[in-house]
């Protein structure tokens, strides 16, 4: 974050603001001094009218001040919003393809924290606490004890603050995490809701859930009582000491002639004035310190996220050329090697198909591919050049990729071919018409308008798999990328994809696709085969058959 920018433009001139408005507040202290030392004394009206247009136009001032300083903050609000939460949004989805965990899915939500505080009372509170010593000299200089009284108060405040804290973290803490776990089996039972109603799971679930959520009202119930008794002994010690404060000043009446009705009636404003940002200095201490660590998070990740790649030279679109050289990629936490030293290359329409039993490492070579995951070791290129140094936004409209798991966005079936963009009519007929789809979109509702729910609810997974195979398709990409482009499909969707194939083969696309079908094999012009996370062959489709089926030979014979 841009912290100059935000204290030169924002926050020095919100601090100027706060300073005057600090001052400003006097003038009701000030006008009750002279109202009762000087017009009482003299019984001048036109002292009276002076004093009270003093006071209203004091007044008056402090109230435009105060809408300008929270206009000043709903602008910082604003700005801190644009500027970053497109930044962090992106950066969260980048990471979010992380095999080892996405530890930044809170930016947002860090942020939301910050800008909330920005434009709540908060905000107000601090600033003005800074100003607090005005009040404190002007009741010292009134009397030691208008002081001490404040001081005395706000640590006996403090005090009871901090006895709340202590009783109540550690049940808070585990009520929360008690709530966390029971949200996550809500969130589960949603999920699998198909199975839960069938199966006649409900009571079962009903019974599990509640004995998570029973616990969290005990441990909620538990810190609530605590805070509620003491949160009640706070306010009791508010109102006492305010009213000590007319007490003090009635006492020193008594002893001290020199001290007159007007300092009382002063007095006993500047001190309800002083203890206010006390008061939520001790009791919104939690909220400032959650805030503080919301900032620190939100800041660490702008850091950590703001090393952009230089401005590179434009290279041309790709012609589809793609290459690996010696990959190796694996789960850092756990030390799992998934793709070990894989090299291979294709040139532009080339089709390749990929084969081999679960867990060979297939998936995890069409994610390297795309550029969702980034390799331990080796380079993969496109056209020579290495896919790290492609910007994803430009690399990736030469890409279509359709993985296993078909996620698609609420929306309508043209929203989420054209990839969220404003949808292209001829490109999106186009893609639709190639993965067989165009037909069954006409007999939608209302076509390619249809609102398809959250996720595609509307749609049967085979529909869902033909809009992701067109979303794709979309904008005639260079390289496609299938996982599995089959598993959802009945007969006509498997036609409809084997013609999409030989389209694709004819109009040049380097085409990669993962499969267990044999008829999809017949298809491609090269063959690899994945066999515990290495490449056991790779070649001509023709070669490559005639070895696996030479080792198979070999292997019955052995047997």
């Amino acid at each position: 974050m841009n912290k100059l920018f935000f204290i030169k433009h924002y926050f020095l001139p919100t601090a100027f603001f706060s300073l005057v408005i600090n001052l400003l507040l006097l003038a009701p202290s000030l006008f009750m001094f002279q109202l009762y030392d000087r017009v009482l004394g003299t019984r001048s009206k036109e002292a009276l009218w002076l004093m009270s247009a003093l006071l209203l136009l004091a007044l008056l001032v402090m109230g435009i001040i105060e809408i300008v300083r929270s206009r000043i903050l709903v602008n910082a609000n604003n700005a801190m919003d644009l500027m970053l939460a497109p930044f962090l949004l992106k950066k969260m989805v980048e990471g979010a393809t992380s095999p080892e965990g996405n530890p930044n899915t809170h930016a947002l939500k860090d942020l939301q924290s910050v800008r909330s505080f920005l434009t709540g009372p908060g905000i107000i509170q601090l600033l003005d606490a800074p100003w607090l010593p005005i009040y404190m000299v002007i009741l010292y200089m009134m009397h030691p004890l208008m002081l001490y009284n404040l001081i005395f108060g706000s640590l006996l405040m403090a005090s009871l603050s901090i006895a709340s804290e202590f009783l109540t973290k550690s049940p808070l803490a585990e009520a929360n995490s008690a709530n966390r776990l029971a949200t996550r089996f809500v969130d589960s039972a949603m999920l699998n809701a198909e199975v839960v109603n069938a199966m006649g799971m409900q009571n079962n679930l009903i019974r599990r859930w509640a004995s998570l959520n029973d616990q969290v009202i005990v441990l909620q119930s538990h810190a609530s009582k605590w805070s509620g008794r003491i949160s009640g002994m706070t306010k009791f010690v508010r109102q006492l000491f305010q009213a000590m404060g007319s007490a003090v000043g009635m006492y020193i009446m008594l002893v001290d002639t020199t001290f007159s009705m007007g300092f009382l009636m002063a007095g006993g404003i500047i001190f309800g004035k002083a203890l206010g940002p006390l008061e939520y200095l001790i009791s919104g201490w939690r909220s400032l310190l959650e805030t503080r660590a919301a900032y620190t998070r939100l800041d660490a990740f702008v850091k950590g996220s703001s090393q952009e790649k230089p401005n590179l030279l434009e290279l041309p679109p790709p012609t589809g050329q793609i290459s690996m050289e010696h990959v190796t990629f694996g789960i850092r936490a756990t030390g799992k090697i998934l793709i070990r030293d894989v090299s291979f290359s294709l040139v532009a329409g080339d089709s390749l198909g990929i084969v081999g039993p679960s867990a060979s490492g297939k998936s995890t070579l069409a994610r390297l591919l795309v550029g969702a995951w980034k390799p331990q070791q080796g380079v993969i290129r496109i056209d020579g050049a290495d896919l790290a140094n492609w910007p994803s936004d430009r690399i990736g409209e030469h890409i279509g990729y359709l993985p296993q798991d078909i996620e698609l966005f609420a929306g309508s079936i043209a929203d989420n071919i054209a990839r969220l963009d404003e949808p292209d009519s001829e490109m999106v007929i186009e893609a639709a018409k190639i993965a067989g789809l165009h037909e069954i979109i006409l007999q939608m509702p209302n076509g390619y308008d249809t609102q398809i729910g959250e996720g595609g609810t509307v749609l049967s997974g085979g529909q869902r798999q033909r809009v992701g195979f067109a979303r794709a398709l979309y904008g005639n990409p260079k390289i496609l990328i299938l996982d599995e482009p089959n598993a959802s499909l009945d007969t006509a969707g498997e036609t409809a994809l084997v013609n999409a194939m030989a389209h694709l083969k004819a109009a040049g696309t380097t085409t990669i696709f993962i499969t267990h079908n044999p008829h999809f094999i017949n298809n491609v012009s090269k063959l690899l085969v994945m066999q515990n996370g290495s490449l056991a062959a790779f070649g001509p489709k023709e070669w490559v058959m005639a070895q696996l089926n030479k080792a198979t030979q070999q292997a019955q014979v052995s047997a």
